[in-house]
């Protein structure tokens, strides 16, 4: 959270170099706190401190997903729309049941012209709500994701 601040306070100041690294050194923290996050949850029976596994891991999720979508804008308010694209499958490939990490690829893909990868994003978000909707959990699946 403390890097969530960082970053927006470095976006308020127009310094992107900043922002850029305040968001690499919180994923690189996440990505370090996962395992940890994991053995807690596992030693604990499930639960820690008044949590449940999945909400444990539905934060580590969302937070995750965060810095994916800042540095995706990142690059591509920098004009990277590689470097942002990579970015956006980074995060599909982390999390391949997430619409919003779906979404994200999609529009970058969609603002570089690329109709034939995008038709794929569109069918894969498709999927996942028709299998979201099936396990009752509505269009926009589980969590809030901003």
């Amino acid at each position: 959270l403390i890097y969530h601040n960082k970053v927006g306070a470095a976006f308020q100041k127009q310094d992107i170099e900043s922002a850029r690294a305040a968001t690499i050194q919180a994923a690189s923290y996440l990505d370090s706190a996962k395992p940890l996050l994991d053995a807690v949850v596992s030693n604990s029976g499930g639960t820690g401190s008044g949590l449940s596994v999945s909400e444990y891991l539905e934060k580590y999720k969302l937070l995750r997903l965060a810095c994916h979508r800042n540095l995706g804008q990142i690059y591509a308010g920098t004009g990277d729309m590689a470097q942002c694209e990579q970015e956006f499958r980074h995060a599909t490939s982390s999390f391949p049941n997430e619409i919003k990490a779906w979404q994200m690829l999609g529009r970058v893909l969609e603002l570089q012209g690329k109709s034939s990868e995008m038709q794929t994003v569109i069918s894969k978000i498709q999927e996942l709500q028709q299998q979201q909707a099936a396990a009752g959990m509505g269009m926009f699946g589980s969590g809030t994701f901003q």
